[in-house]
Protein backbone atom coordinates (compact mmCIF):
# COMPACT_ATOMS: atom_id res chain seq x y z
CA UNK A 1 0.00 0.00 0.00
CA UNK A 2 1.42 3.36 -1.03
CA UNK A 3 -0.19 5.60 1.61
CA UNK A 4 -0.31 8.41 -0.98
CA UNK A 5 -3.23 10.79 -1.47
CA UNK A 6 -4.54 12.01 -4.81
CA UNK A 7 -6.17 15.43 -4.62
CA UNK A 8 -8.73 16.64 -7.17
CA UNK A 9 -8.80 20.40 -7.48
CA UNK A 10 -11.66 22.58 -8.65
CA UNK A 11 -10.84 24.10 -12.03
CA UNK A 12 -10.08 27.81 -12.13
CA UNK A 13 -9.62 28.43 -15.88
CA UNK A 14 -12.49 30.53 -17.33
CA UNK A 15 -15.10 28.33 -18.98
CA UNK A 16 -13.54 25.05 -17.84
CA UNK A 17 -16.35 22.73 -16.69
CA UNK A 18 -14.54 19.40 -16.64
CA UNK A 19 -13.11 17.69 -13.58
CA UNK A 20 -10.02 15.50 -13.43
CA UNK A 21 -11.60 12.52 -11.67
CA UNK A 22 -15.21 11.34 -11.43
CA UNK A 23 -16.78 9.33 -8.58
CA UNK A 24 -16.44 6.04 -10.44
CA UNK A 25 -12.67 6.65 -10.59
CA UNK A 26 -12.30 6.71 -6.82
CA UNK A 27 -12.50 2.96 -6.22
CA UNK A 28 -10.10 2.31 -9.10
CA UNK A 29 -7.52 4.50 -7.36
CA UNK A 30 -8.24 3.02 -3.95
CA UNK A 31 -7.43 -0.40 -5.43
CA UNK A 32 -3.95 1.00 -6.12
CA UNK A 33 -3.58 1.89 -2.45
CA UNK A 34 -4.30 5.59 -3.00
CA UNK A 35 -6.56 7.75 -0.86
CA UNK A 36 -8.62 10.39 -2.69
CA UNK A 37 -9.46 13.90 -1.55
CA UNK A 38 -11.69 16.22 -3.60
CA UNK A 39 -11.96 19.98 -3.25
CA UNK A 40 -15.55 20.86 -2.44
CA UNK A 41 -17.45 21.75 -5.61
CA UNK A 42 -14.81 20.33 -7.96
CA UNK A 43 -17.30 18.24 -9.90
CA UNK A 44 -20.32 20.53 -9.74
CA UNK A 45 -19.96 22.01 -13.25
CA UNK A 46 -19.82 18.49 -14.69
CA UNK A 47 -22.91 17.50 -12.64
CA UNK A 48 -21.11 15.46 -10.01
CA UNK A 49 -21.96 16.80 -6.56
CA UNK A 50 -19.75 16.32 -3.53
CA UNK A 51 -22.02 13.61 -2.18
CA UNK A 52 -21.27 11.35 -5.15
CA UNK A 53 -17.56 11.49 -4.39
CA UNK A 54 -18.21 11.00 -0.68
CA UNK A 55 -20.28 7.86 -1.33
CA UNK A 56 -17.45 6.53 -3.51
CA UNK A 57 -15.03 6.87 -0.59
CA UNK A 58 -13.36 10.23 -1.22
CA UNK A 59 -12.90 12.94 1.40
CA UNK A 60 -14.40 16.34 0.59
CA UNK A 61 -12.01 19.09 1.69
CA UNK A 62 -11.19 22.77 1.33
CA UNK A 63 -8.50 23.96 -1.06
CA UNK A 64 -6.03 24.53 1.78
CA UNK A 65 -6.64 21.02 3.11
CA UNK A 66 -6.29 19.63 -0.41
CA UNK A 67 -2.91 21.27 -0.97
CA UNK A 68 -1.66 20.19 2.45
CA UNK A 69 -2.78 16.56 2.15
CA UNK A 70 -2.20 15.73 -1.50
CA UNK A 71 0.91 13.93 -2.68
CA UNK A 72 -0.50 13.94 -6.22
CA UNK A 73 -2.63 16.82 -7.49
CA UNK A 74 -4.90 15.99 -10.44
CA UNK A 75 -6.41 18.74 -12.54
CA UNK A 76 -7.60 19.32 -16.06
CA UNK A 77 -5.65 22.59 -16.30
CA UNK A 78 -2.72 23.67 -14.11
CA UNK A 79 -4.18 25.25 -10.95
CA UNK A 80 -4.03 28.99 -10.34
CA UNK A 81 -3.39 29.04 -6.62
CA UNK A 82 -4.26 31.86 -4.23
CA UNK A 83 -1.56 34.31 -3.19
CA UNK A 84 0.79 32.75 -0.68
CA UNK A 85 0.10 29.15 -1.74
CA UNK A 86 2.48 27.09 -3.88
CA UNK A 87 2.87 23.47 -4.76
CA UNK A 88 5.34 21.95 -2.35
CA UNK A 89 8.52 19.99 -2.86
CA UNK A 90 7.81 16.35 -3.65
CA UNK A 91 4.27 16.91 -4.91
CA UNK A 92 3.28 15.61 -8.33
CA UNK A 93 0.98 17.56 -10.65
CA UNK A 94 -0.99 15.78 -13.39
CA UNK A 95 -2.87 17.96 -15.90
CA UNK A 96 -3.12 19.16 -19.48
CA UNK A 97 0.01 21.25 -19.11
CA UNK A 98 0.62 22.75 -22.58
CA UNK A 99 4.03 23.64 -21.13
CA UNK A 100 5.40 25.70 -24.02
CA UNK A 101 2.78 28.34 -23.22
CA UNK A 102 3.82 28.63 -19.57
CA UNK A 103 7.61 28.22 -19.52
CA UNK A 104 8.20 30.28 -16.39
CA UNK A 105 5.50 28.46 -14.42
CA UNK A 106 7.30 25.29 -15.45
CA UNK A 107 10.56 26.76 -14.19
CA UNK A 108 8.88 27.61 -10.87
CA UNK A 109 7.70 24.00 -10.53
CA UNK A 110 11.20 22.73 -11.18
CA UNK A 111 12.72 25.18 -8.69
CA UNK A 112 10.14 24.11 -6.10
CA UNK A 113 10.94 20.41 -6.58
CA UNK A 114 7.54 19.60 -8.11
CA UNK A 115 7.10 16.73 -10.54
CA UNK A 116 4.73 17.70 -13.38
CA UNK A 117 3.30 15.25 -15.90
CA UNK A 118 1.26 16.25 -18.96
CA UNK A 119 -1.64 14.08 -20.05
CA UNK A 120 -1.50 16.09 -23.27
CA UNK A 121 2.04 14.88 -23.98
CA UNK A 122 1.59 11.13 -24.40
CA UNK A 123 3.91 9.89 -27.19
CA UNK A 124 2.10 9.19 -30.44
CA UNK A 125 2.12 5.61 -31.61
CA UNK A 126 2.98 4.15 -28.20
CA UNK A 127 0.79 1.20 -27.24
CA UNK A 128 1.72 1.68 -23.57
CA UNK A 129 0.81 5.38 -23.62
CA UNK A 130 -2.46 5.05 -25.52
CA UNK A 131 -4.67 4.67 -22.42
CA UNK A 132 -3.13 7.88 -20.99
CA UNK A 133 -3.55 10.00 -24.12
CA UNK A 134 -5.98 12.74 -23.17
CA UNK A 135 -5.52 14.55 -26.50
CA UNK A 136 -6.86 11.48 -28.28
CA UNK A 137 -9.77 10.87 -25.90
CA UNK A 138 -10.86 14.51 -25.86
CA UNK A 139 -10.36 14.70 -29.63
CA UNK A 140 -12.78 11.86 -30.25
CA UNK A 141 -15.43 13.69 -28.25
CA UNK A 142 -14.68 16.95 -30.07
CA UNK A 143 -15.05 15.22 -33.44
CA UNK A 144 -18.39 13.70 -32.47
CA UNK A 145 -19.70 17.03 -31.19
CA UNK A 146 -18.42 18.86 -34.30
CA UNK A 147 -20.33 16.46 -36.53
CA UNK A 148 -23.55 17.12 -34.61
CA UNK A 149 -22.96 20.88 -34.80
CA UNK A 150 -22.52 20.69 -38.55
CA UNK A 151 -25.63 18.56 -38.97
CA UNK A 152 -27.69 20.86 -36.76
CA UNK A 153 -26.61 24.09 -38.47
CA UNK A 154 -26.75 22.86 -42.08
CA UNK A 155 -29.80 24.09 -43.98
CA UNK A 156 -30.63 20.63 -45.36
CA UNK A 157 -30.72 17.04 -44.10
CA UNK A 158 -27.53 15.03 -44.35
CA UNK A 159 -29.28 11.99 -45.78
CA UNK A 160 -31.68 11.38 -48.63
CA UNK A 161 -35.32 11.45 -47.55
CA UNK A 162 -38.56 10.76 -49.34
CA UNK A 163 -39.21 13.60 -51.76
CA UNK A 164 -36.05 15.67 -51.09
CA UNK A 165 -33.15 16.07 -51.11
CA UNK A 166 -32.11 13.97 -54.08
CA UNK A 167 -28.54 13.35 -52.87
CA UNK A 168 -26.73 13.01 -49.53
CA UNK A 169 -25.03 16.10 -48.15
CA UNK A 170 -21.41 16.39 -49.24
CA UNK A 171 -19.00 16.90 -46.35
CA UNK A 172 -15.23 17.43 -46.27
CA UNK A 173 -13.23 16.76 -43.11
CA UNK A 174 -9.71 18.18 -42.92
CA UNK A 175 -7.44 16.39 -40.46
CA UNK A 176 -5.97 12.99 -39.67
CA UNK A 177 -6.30 12.87 -35.89
CA UNK A 178 -8.92 11.24 -33.68
CA UNK A 179 -11.19 14.29 -33.95
CA UNK A 180 -11.19 14.11 -37.75
CA UNK A 181 -11.77 10.38 -37.83
CA UNK A 182 -14.63 10.55 -35.34
CA UNK A 183 -16.24 13.50 -37.15
CA UNK A 184 -16.06 11.65 -40.46
CA UNK A 185 -17.43 8.42 -39.00
CA UNK A 186 -20.31 10.19 -37.25
CA UNK A 187 -21.29 12.17 -40.34
CA UNK A 188 -21.27 8.99 -42.41
CA UNK A 189 -23.53 7.30 -39.86
CA UNK A 190 -25.88 10.27 -40.20
CA UNK A 191 -26.08 9.65 -43.94
CA UNK A 192 -23.64 12.18 -45.40
CA UNK A 193 -21.17 11.58 -48.21
CA UNK A 194 -17.84 12.28 -46.51
CA UNK A 195 -14.34 12.92 -47.88
CA UNK A 196 -11.47 12.81 -45.37
CA UNK A 197 -8.71 14.92 -46.93
CA UNK A 198 -5.96 15.30 -44.34
CA UNK A 199 -4.58 18.84 -44.64
CA UNK A 200 -5.47 19.49 -48.30
CA UNK A 201 -8.69 21.46 -48.62
CA UNK A 202 -9.00 21.06 -52.37
CA UNK A 203 -12.00 22.46 -54.25
CA UNK A 204 -14.99 23.24 -52.02
CA UNK A 205 -17.58 23.88 -54.74
CA UNK A 206 -20.60 21.69 -54.07
CA UNK A 207 -19.51 20.98 -50.47
CA UNK A 208 -22.34 21.40 -47.95
CA UNK A 209 -20.28 21.17 -44.76
CA UNK A 210 -16.62 21.42 -43.80
CA UNK A 211 -15.06 20.28 -40.52
CA UNK A 212 -11.41 21.12 -39.76
CA UNK A 213 -9.42 19.62 -36.87
CA UNK A 214 -5.72 20.32 -37.58
CA UNK A 215 -4.24 21.45 -34.28
CA UNK A 216 -1.13 23.62 -33.96
CA UNK A 217 2.29 22.22 -33.34
CA UNK A 218 3.77 23.07 -29.97
CA UNK A 219 3.81 26.81 -29.37
CA UNK A 220 2.62 27.70 -32.88
CA UNK A 221 -0.72 28.91 -34.25
CA UNK A 222 -2.95 26.45 -36.12
CA UNK A 223 -2.16 26.15 -39.83
CA UNK A 224 -4.42 28.18 -42.11
CA UNK A 225 -5.92 25.66 -44.51
CA UNK A 226 -9.05 27.40 -45.85
CA UNK A 227 -9.04 30.97 -47.14
CA UNK A 228 -11.88 33.38 -47.89
CA UNK A 229 -11.44 32.54 -51.56
CA UNK A 230 -12.03 28.86 -50.76
CA UNK A 231 -15.10 29.72 -48.71
CA UNK A 232 -16.55 31.74 -51.60
CA UNK A 233 -16.91 28.48 -53.55
CA UNK A 234 -19.28 27.05 -50.93
CA UNK A 235 -22.97 27.67 -51.45
CA UNK A 236 -25.09 29.92 -49.20
CA UNK A 237 -26.49 27.91 -46.27
CA UNK A 238 -23.47 25.62 -46.00
CA UNK A 239 -21.54 25.36 -42.72
CA UNK A 240 -17.94 25.23 -41.50
CA UNK A 241 -16.92 23.93 -38.06
CA UNK A 242 -13.33 24.74 -37.07
CA UNK A 243 -12.31 22.50 -34.18
CA UNK A 244 -8.84 24.09 -34.09
CA UNK A 245 -10.13 27.66 -33.57
CA UNK A 246 -8.62 29.47 -30.60
CA UNK A 247 -6.99 32.68 -29.48
CA UNK A 248 -4.17 32.19 -32.00
CA UNK A 249 -6.50 31.67 -34.97
CA UNK A 250 -7.82 28.57 -36.65
CA UNK A 251 -7.70 26.49 -39.80
CA UNK A 252 -10.26 28.74 -41.49
CA UNK A 253 -9.74 32.39 -42.38
CA UNK A 254 -12.05 34.72 -40.47
CA UNK A 255 -13.15 32.20 -37.84
CA UNK A 256 -13.52 33.49 -34.28
CA UNK A 257 -13.15 31.23 -31.23
CA UNK A 258 -16.41 30.17 -29.59
CA UNK A 259 -18.42 32.30 -32.01
CA UNK A 260 -20.65 31.72 -35.01
CA UNK A 261 -20.47 34.15 -37.93
CA UNK A 262 -21.79 34.34 -41.47
CA UNK A 263 -19.57 35.14 -44.44
CA UNK A 264 -20.63 37.62 -47.11
CA UNK A 265 -21.64 34.67 -49.28
CA UNK A 266 -23.86 33.13 -46.58
CA UNK A 267 -21.61 30.40 -45.19
CA UNK A 268 -21.86 29.80 -41.42
CA UNK A 269 -18.47 29.79 -39.66
CA UNK A 270 -18.37 28.12 -36.23
CA UNK A 271 -15.27 28.48 -34.06
CA UNK A 272 -15.38 25.33 -31.95
CA UNK A 273 -12.02 24.86 -30.27
CA UNK A 274 -13.39 23.98 -26.83
CA UNK A 275 -16.03 21.38 -27.63
CA UNK A 276 -15.13 18.89 -24.86
CA UNK A 277 -15.97 21.56 -22.30
CA UNK A 278 -19.49 21.71 -23.74
CA UNK A 279 -20.02 18.04 -22.80
CA UNK A 280 -18.27 18.06 -19.41
CA UNK A 281 -19.72 14.83 -18.02
CA UNK A 282 -18.58 12.66 -20.94
CA UNK A 283 -15.31 14.54 -21.30
CA UNK A 284 -14.55 14.19 -17.57
CA UNK A 285 -15.19 10.44 -17.68
CA UNK A 286 -12.77 10.07 -20.58
CA UNK A 287 -10.16 12.27 -18.93
CA UNK A 288 -10.48 10.42 -15.64
CA UNK A 289 -9.72 7.14 -17.43
CA UNK A 290 -6.55 8.72 -18.86
CA UNK A 291 -5.49 9.97 -15.42
CA UNK A 292 -6.23 6.59 -13.88
CA UNK A 293 -4.18 4.80 -16.54
CA UNK A 294 -1.21 7.07 -15.85
CA UNK A 295 -1.42 6.43 -12.12
CA UNK A 296 -1.64 2.68 -12.69
CA UNK A 297 1.55 2.98 -14.71
CA UNK A 298 3.59 4.90 -12.12
CA UNK A 299 2.21 3.79 -8.73
CA UNK A 300 4.28 1.18 -6.89
CA UNK A 301 3.94 -0.28 -3.41
CA UNK A 302 6.67 2.02 -2.13
CA UNK A 303 5.42 5.20 -3.85
CA UNK A 304 5.60 6.70 -7.33
CA UNK A 305 8.00 5.43 -9.96
CA UNK A 306 9.12 8.50 -11.89
CA UNK A 307 11.76 7.88 -14.53
CA UNK A 308 12.23 10.53 -17.27
CA UNK A 309 14.25 7.97 -19.25
CA UNK A 310 11.31 5.57 -19.48
CA UNK A 311 9.95 5.65 -23.07
CA UNK A 312 6.49 6.79 -21.96
CA UNK A 313 7.53 9.14 -19.20
CA UNK A 314 10.27 10.71 -21.32
CA UNK A 315 7.59 12.51 -23.33
CA UNK A 316 5.18 13.23 -20.49
CA UNK A 317 7.36 14.26 -17.52
CA UNK A 318 8.00 18.00 -17.78
CA UNK A 319 9.70 18.63 -14.42
CA UNK A 320 11.24 16.24 -11.90
CA UNK A 321 14.11 16.30 -9.44
CA UNK A 322 14.52 20.06 -9.73
CA UNK A 323 15.03 19.92 -13.52
CA UNK A 324 13.01 20.87 -16.59
CA UNK A 325 13.03 17.72 -18.72
CA UNK A 326 11.03 19.07 -21.66
CA UNK A 327 13.68 20.29 -24.11
CA UNK A 328 11.39 22.69 -25.97
CA UNK A 329 10.34 24.37 -22.73
CA UNK A 330 13.91 24.58 -21.44
CA UNK A 331 14.97 26.19 -24.71
CA UNK A 332 12.19 28.77 -24.35
CA UNK A 333 13.23 29.49 -20.78
CA UNK A 334 16.82 30.08 -21.85
CA UNK A 335 15.82 32.28 -24.79
CA UNK A 336 13.35 34.41 -22.83
CA UNK A 337 15.71 34.70 -19.90
CA UNK A 338 18.49 35.94 -22.20
CA UNK A 339 16.19 38.51 -23.82
CA UNK A 340 15.02 39.78 -20.44
CA UNK A 341 18.54 39.78 -19.00
CA UNK A 342 17.41 37.69 -16.05
CA UNK A 343 19.67 35.36 -14.05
Amino acid sequence: MTGLTVGVCRETAPGERRVALVPESVRRLQALGLAVAVESGAGAAARWPDEGYRRAGADIVTLDELLDRSDILAGVRPPNLPAGRRLRRGQTLIALLDPVRIPFRVRDWADAGVTSIGLDLAPEGSVLARPMDAVASQGRLAGYKAALLAADRLDRPLHVTAGAPSRPARVVVLGADEAAQEAAATLRRLGAEVALRGREAGPLAGVDALVTTVRPRRGRPPPLLVTNRDLADMRPGSVVVDVAAGADGGNVEGVRPECTGITGTGVALIGAGRLPEDIPAAASRAYARNAGALLEYVVRDDGLWIDPDDPVQHAMVVTHGGLVHDRDVWRLILEQTAVAGLP
